[in-house]
């Protein structure tokens, strides 16, 4: 995980108008949200056929209300990358046995802390935050 700083860090809108800012640009709210707190995730590698594996988060905290309500006070976090690799072939630390695969079907991902980051991908996300900034900008100097 590489943390950026970002004007975003702080900010603090509706979470509609959060969505609305980052969705255009292809974000999406990360499947482990919670009432509370959560993640907009950009894909880094979308022209690679491995899938994704490298992310821009930028974290989103409920400051009033609950987050998923549109109406909600949300402020957004300090955006970072993150590699994500997920396995291909059995997890060796698996369960073994004819139902195993009935109660834990999924894998867990292959660790990645303190895998290196290509300065590629950080490039690509410092130029998907600029997009952001200008747009925070922008209605900051709407009346």
């Amino acid at each position: 995980m590489i943390p950026i700083d970002s004007v975003l860090e702080g900010y603090q809108t509706t979470f509609q108008k959060a969505q609305d800012m980052l969705s255009p640009e292809g974000f999406v709210l990360g499947g482990g949200w919670s009432y509370d707190h959560g993640y907009f995730d950009h894909p880094l590698d979308w022209e690679e056929d491995h899938g994704y594996r490298y992310y821009l988060r930028i974290p989103v905290y409920a400051a009033q209300g609950e987050l998923g309500d549109g109406k909600a006070i949300v402020e957004l976090g300090k955006p970072f990358v993150i590699k994500h690799e997920f396995r291909t072939k059995n997890d060796p630390s698996g369960d073994v046995g004819v139902f195993s695969s009935l109660v834990n079907q999924f894998s867990k991902p292959i660790p990645t802390e303190g895998a290196e980051i290509d300065e590629q991908w950080l490039a690509r996300a410092r130029m998907l935050l600029e997009k952001i900034e200008t747009k925070i900008q922008t209605q900051k100097s709407q009346p």
